[in-house]
């Protein structure tokens, strides 16, 4: 066999590429490496090691971390300035390379702050690493609005649930090793670790912007209408009622889960008494195990029976997911691992679906604007207003409630578990009564999704059952066999 047969034979296919272009397939294929590149940066900086360095290294107060940790959702406000000079400039791919890589080099910068300014007091070296994470996130809001609006054009409707799925499982893999290796690191470095863990986020999230050198960007819809403003772009964004009932639902379904974001970490170390490596364990590395074995899965169902649906699915396991936690106590830590191998198996999907969606439900013209407008909007309005108004009830009204020391189901109502109930509760009205109001042209309805699952799981138990019974009569044929030809043997 030739080598160009071998490499025919082995050609790695992640995906239904069916018909595709080889140029279409090969960029696809990069922005799966660029994003499997930079899941080591999105660990560090998003996670424990990120908070450590603040606190231990930098020496931030209580007050300089809140202010850090507000720096995302304000900063995803600059999509909608970003994408009016990228519809009126159609630049898409000089905004997302330049400021991209312009705004990850300041990681590295932050990570050599204590290093680079030693006489500096511990305030204005903070004061500093905020201004350069303001223009890290400054350069992630164009890198977030360019993708956005490349994926649109770049990846067929038809096989959008199961690439995005694919892609987010292996990113997720790439994450689970990329967490282990670093926590490792720190573990024998110390304090020096942290730096270098940021450093190499830096470094990795660089690879991750310049991966699209390699992706040939196809060039922006035009727009043959007159040039309009920068209002007017947003008033036609909000006049679409499609799209309009997706980002009210992603808005308030954020807003549900996210009041009691800042708190699950919180409710481990005081209330569960957990260590650092058990809530690692318990939460990321369970939590993403689970994703990559069975996004792939719900990606395949996304393009059968299309979002909705796979959505109203993913959405109950969600809401299901926090009532282990009230439940949990410092004997019975498993619950907490059992909320996140359900979170794991379903939160992700509501994410594949939320990108899809807001895709779907865009139109090609001044597509960034609608992309910039929905971020935006669920950055601030379901994450951050979600955990500000998360603090507030446990400052104020739960922690009241939780000095009555009621019971509720056998267990002490602490002002977490008045939390863990209403962000329950909360969930469920916002999938009962907003879920429903989302359209998607050509998707299936629930009930008769869940009846075909079941009629294809029905005759596969079938076709297995027919095969394990063929399967039992072949050997005892051969065996028959063996016995006739055995006995004639011996006759002769």
């Amino acid at each position: 066999m030739s080598n160009r047969a071998r490499g025919k034979g082995f050609r790695l296919r992640l995906f239904d590429d069916t018909g595709m272009t080889p140029e279409l397939r090969r960029n696809l294929y990069w922005v799966i490496w660029a994003v499997t590149a930079g899941m080591l940066g999105t660990v560090v900086t998003t996670g424990a090691v990120w908070s450590a360095f603040q606190r231990q290294v930098l020496g931030a107060n209580d007050l300089q971390l809140g202010l850090i940790a507000a720096i995302p959702y304000f900063a995803s406000t600059l999509q909608i300035l970003f994408s009016y000079v990228m519809e009126r400039r159609r630049n898409r791919r000089f905004l997302f390379l330049f400021f991209g890589l312009l705004g990850r080099l300041f990681w590295i910068l932050i990570a050599l702050v204590p290093y680079l300014f030693p006489s500096f007091s511990v305030d204005l070296r903070i004061w500093l690493v905020i201004v350069f994470v303001i223009m890290v996130y400054t350069g992630n809001s164009a890198v977030g609005l360019g993708f956005g609006s490349l994926m649109g054009d770049l990846v067929p409707i038809r096989i959008r649930g199961s690439y995005f799925s694919v892609r987010q499982m292996i990113s997720l893999a790439s994450g689970v090793v990329a967490g282990l290796l670093i926590a490792t690191m720190i573990d024998h470095i110390g304090l020096l670790g942290y730096s270098i863990a940021l450093v190499l986020a830096g470094v990795t999230q660089l690879m991750d912007v310049a991966a699209f050198f390699f992706v040939r960007w196809p060039p922006m819809t035009q727009d043959d209408t007159p040039r309009i403003s920068l209002p007017a772009m947003i008033r036609e964004v909000f006049a679409n009622r499609t799209f309009l009932k997706t980002l009210v639902f992603y808005c308030l379904w954020l807003f549900a889960a996210n009041i009691a974001g800042p708190f699950w970490n919180v409710y481990m170390l005081e209330d569960l008494h957990m260590n650092f490596t058990q809530m690692s364990l318990y939460t990321q590395i369970i939590s993403n195990v689970a994703t990559v074995l069975i996004i792939s899965r719900w990606g395949r169902l996304i393009d059968r029976y299309g979002n909705k649906p796979v959505l109203q699915m993913a959405a109950a396991m969600v809401v299901l997911s926090p009532i282990p936690w009230f439940f949990s106590t410092p004997l019975t830590t498993i619950l907490v691992l059992v909320s996140n191998v359900i979170g794991g198996a379903s939160w992700p999907v509501t994410d594949v679906c939320q990108q899809n969606l807001y895709l779907s439900h865009s139109p090609q013209v001044h597509r960034s604007m609608y992309i910039a407008v929905f971020l935006a909007t669920i950055n601030l309005f379901g994450i951050a207003l979600g955990n500000a108004v998360g603090g507030w009830l446990m400052q104020n009204p739960f922690a009241q409630l939780g000095e009555l020391h009621y019971v509720f189901l056998g267990m002490p109502m602490t002002s977490t578990r008045y939390l863990f109930l209403t962000t329950i509760a909360l969930r469920l009205i916002v999938v009962l009564v907003f879920l429903p109001k989302i359209t998607e042209e050509g998707s299936w309805s629930l009930r008769d999704v869940l009846r075909d699952i079941l009629a294809r799981t029905r005759d596969g138990c079938r076709r297995r059952i027919v095969a394990f019974q063929v399967l039992i009569l072949r050997r005892r044929e051969r065996r028959r066999r063996a016995h006739e030809e055995g006995t004639g043997d011996g006759e002769v």
